[in-house]
């Protein structure tokens, strides 16, 4: 199991006031096992939305973020992390040329 600092999307998504929501995000914790990964690539819109200040004060405009989708049996879960693709394939130990499950 290896541990991510994971970006968590707190929105309220009244679907009346969809519009006027005002985004939330908080940093957190997640342990994800390697042997569920699916895949790994770049979080999109992510960088953006911690250029505009909508994301923690904690982070540095340097960040960039990862999205991992991990598959254990019938459920599918996506997780944005802070870190590059890269980083994030070298902290789960395969090539980053390698084809994950495919």
């Amino acid at each position: 199991m290896i541990r991510f600092i994971e970006v968590l999307n707190e929105t309220n998504f009244n679907p009346r006031m969809e519009r006027t929501s005002t985004p939330k995000f908080r940093l957190g914790e997640v342990w994800i096992n390697k042997s569920y990964v699916v895949s790994i690539s770049e979080a999109r819109g992510y960088k953006a939305l911690l250029r505009e200040g909508s994301l923690p004060a904690d982070l540095d405009d340097n960040h960039s973020f990862t999205t991992i989708v991990v598959n254990n049996g019938r459920i599918t879960e996506s997780h944005v992390v802070v870190g590059s693709p890269t980083v994030v394939a070298t902290r789960f130990g395969s090539d980053t040329q390698t084809l994950l499950k495919g």
